[in-house]
């Protein structure tokens, strides 16, 4: 048998020996690339895709708010809720724009909702989490080693920004963190750092959303994604110096929703605006006005969302990273954005919401003989609405809005009826109490003359009649006396 060996192999002896030095060399510069990867990596932005448009918006800003529930906020033009006038200017938002009337927070306190937000997971949080600290004894380590929307963002060719009052900017700052503070891949990349940007300072008072604003007015500013964390005061997490008043977080949110509405952003892209609360009074309360949950203000304004809409759909936090998943076809972050069910039914060109109605009245303990004012509620369905009420009396009504007096005391169920544009119906009946009472010493009732068309007529014209007779009298015997004493005054 005939044996191989190197120094009898001809010409492949002579390329062995440099083939050899390649790979040592290959080897050596691997190694080299594996001992700094970590530090490239600290550095390393993924080079970013093409921008596509989104499939309802092509920049969105969120604007985060703190420890308010559903119904504090809008009161009785949520079915199901109390009246409340505590944020006017909120509640004219969400009559104006879109509000999600069953969308609830994921954890308490504050920290994991807001994680939740732009990762997909609370982690298990329990508290605050700041990369400074060691381990907290739910044991979870910050910053947090898992993927989050910003990697989506850059995969996608997105642009994105955080801004925060009482924040002096970057990865380290001082004041309130970011939930992007809480991730490794953020708070260890300096470029991914300087999109966090501090808007107001010093802690604990009234901010200076300027800089936030001013972005808004070019493209070029602009991010695709915005985030904007007002300063707690502003926030309505707690008072503090400054407008001091009890609704200050309402009054706040009606110095800057407008600018953001009317900035060039707004006005010449695709825009949208989320205001939501992160918790109402925590997870484990029910303030929910039907069903069970956390139920906060989640609103979406601006000129791609529908107008003067409302929606019983069941939405969560998660809901809101579904919501922007779908828009930029982007791949879910974990199960829970990957099963939460996106909020596409409050935007324009979305399906609709399932059709509910409901009704309140005033005032809550009604009489006799007086009129009481019904207003109709809907979420759901496609607009515009008709309403048709039966007051349980044997008498009817038409309208939004419309007034009925019971002639006598007892309980009477009235029923409106919603019709939407596509024809779905739904009812909503409500008994009331009648008590007894007049709207006059007399005992007549003056409200239920006046929606019969012979009495009312009877009622304004008899007087107007007898006023016009007594003046007619009166001139009359006026001009008859002046008649006899011209006679007596021409007798000779």
């Amino acid at each position: 048998m005939r044996s191989w060996s190197y120094r009898n192999s001809g010409c492949l002896g002579k390329i062995l020996p440099s083939l050899c030095i390649v790979i040592i060399l290959l080897a050596m510069a691997g190694t080299e690339l594996t001992t700094n990867r970590a530090a490239i990596n600290q550095d390393m932005v993924l080079s970013p895709g093409t921008p596509q448009t989104g499939a309802f918006f092509d920049y969105v800003v969120l604007v985060i708010m703190e420890n308010k529930p559903l119904c504090y906020i809008v009161g009785s033009i949520v079915i199901g809720c109390a009246a409340s006038t505590v944020a006017p200017y909120e509640t004219k938002l969400a009559q104006n724009y879109t509000l999600a009337t069953n969308y609830t927070s994921v954890g308490h306190p504050s920290p994991p909702d807001y994680v939740a937000l732009i990762s997909g997971s609370t982690f298990n949080m329990s508290s605050q989490c700041f990369p400074i600290q060691p381990c907290g004894s739910d044991h979870l380590c910050c910053p947090i080693n898992a993927p989050n929307i910003v990697d989506r963002f850059d995969q996608a060719g997105l642009t994105w920004k955080a801004y925060a009052e009482d924040y002096t900017s970057g990865c380290r700052p001082l004041g309130q963190p970011l939930p992007f503070n809480y991730f490794q891949d953020i708070y260890n990349n300096s470029t991914r750092c300087k999109n966090l940007v501090g808007v107001g300072w010093p802690l604990n008072s009234t901010g200076d959303p300027e800089i936030f604003l001013h972005d808004l007015n070019s493209t070029k500013s602009a991010s695709n994604f915005m985030w904007f964390s007002p300063s707690p005061c502003d926030q309505w997490h707690h008072l503090c110096t400054g407008y001091g008043a009890t609704n200050q977080g309402d009054f706040y949110l009606s110095t800057v929703v407008p600018r953001i509405l009317d900035s060039t952003i707004f006005n010449t892209q695709r825009a949208a605006l989320y205001i939501v609360y992160d918790e109402g009074y925590g997870k484990g309360s029910d303030t929910c006005p039907i069903g069970r949950g956390d139920c906060v203000y989640a609103v979406w304004a601006g000129p791609q969302v529908k107008r003067g809409y409302m929606c019983g759909e069941s939405y969560s936090h998660y809901s809101f990273l579904a919501t922007l998943e779908f828009n930029w076809g982007l791949q879910n972050l974990t199960s829970n954005d990957g099963s939460a069910r996106p909020m596409n039914e409050l935007f324009k060109n979305g399906p609709p919401c399932e059709l509910q109605s409901g009704f309140t009245y005033n005032p809550n303990k009604p009489q006799a003989g007086r009129t009481v004012d019904f207003s109709g509620l809907v979420t759901g369905g496609t607009q515009p609405y008709s309403y048709s009420w039966n007051f349980g009396d044997g008498d009817h009504g038409t309208g939004q809005a419309t007034g009925h007096a019971y002639q006598k005391a007892g309980g009477y169920t009235t029923t409106v009826t919603v019709t939407d544009a596509a024809g779905q119906k739904i009812t909503a009946s409500r008994t009331l109490a009648i008590a007894t009472g007049s709207a006059s010493p007399s005992g007549i009732c003056f409200q239920c003359l006046l929606r019969n068309p012979i009495a009312s007529l009877l009622l304004i014209g008899l007087p107007v009649g007898l006023t016009l007779a007594l003046v007619f009298v009166t001139f009359a015997r006026r001009r008859s006396k002046r008649k006899r004493i011209l006679r007596l005054a021409s007798s000779p």
